[in-house]
């Protein structure tokens, strides 16, 4: 039998189905289609959006995570080092100079010459004080007053061959002192003291200066 006219004006073809009736799935909507096109990207954009403060934060919350743990580990270190020293003047065998006069030589062996002014500042003590020191390593030999070349008015102190041979044996024997007490510990913790030589020596060798406020 023949379709009507009205049936065959209801069929329309489809862009994307073929043909099909009219208002079926088969068709697609431009306007819709805009719109998801539009939400898609914004819908990405606002997770981003999203994502980036949270990804700070956990930056943030690992970072501060990692200056607590570092401040502690060097508030450790600090403590332990200050009990070290405690433990230093109790194993090692004292000299017949006190730990100033020593100290004085070393600065003279290792840096000097030097005048008086700058020793009172290293030594952190009076200038009197460090006068009086000079006199007896002078007396004793182990120092010597010579002219400065940059000001003929002032003199600088300065270590003599005694005093050098001197300290050598100082630090000899507090040094094998020492090693025999690090022998005692074990493999792990020998090691350990071996890895942080070269960061004591760089401590050592800074300059101290007070603190401000």
């Amino acid at each position: 039998m023949q379709r009507s006219t009205a049936t065959r004006h209801s069929e329309v073809q489809s862009p994307v189905g073929g043909r099909g009736p009219a208002g079926s799935t088969g068709s697609v909507d431009p306007a819709a289609a805009d719109s998801a096109g539009l939400a898609e990207p914004a819908g990405l954009a606002e997770a981003a959006g999203l994502a980036e403060p949270a990804g700070l934060a956990e930056a943030a919350g690992l970072a501060e995570a990692a200056g607590l743990a570092e401040a502690a580990g060097l508030a450790e270190a600090a403590e332990a080092l200050e009990r070290v020293t405690s433990w230093l003047r109790r194993a090692i065998r004292p000299a017949e100079w006190n730990a100033v006069a020593l100290s004085t030589l070393d600065a003279v062996d290792r840096t000097g010459p030097h005048r008086i002014s700058y020793l009172v500042g290293h030594e952190r003590i009076t200038q009197p004080g460090m006068t009086g020191i000079v006199d007896r390593l002078a007396a004793a030999g182990l120092v010597r007053r010579q002219p400065d070349p940059a000001d003929g008015r002032a003199a600088l102190v300065a270590i003599t061959p005694a005093g050098h041979d001197y300290l050598l044996s100082i630090r000899a024997q507090r040094a094998e002192a020492l090693a025999a007490h690090i022998r005692q510990l074990g493999p792990r913790q020998r090691c350990a003291l071996t890895e942080a030589a070269s960061a004591l020596q760089a401590l050592a060798a800074r300059p101290i200066k007070d603190r401000e406020g």
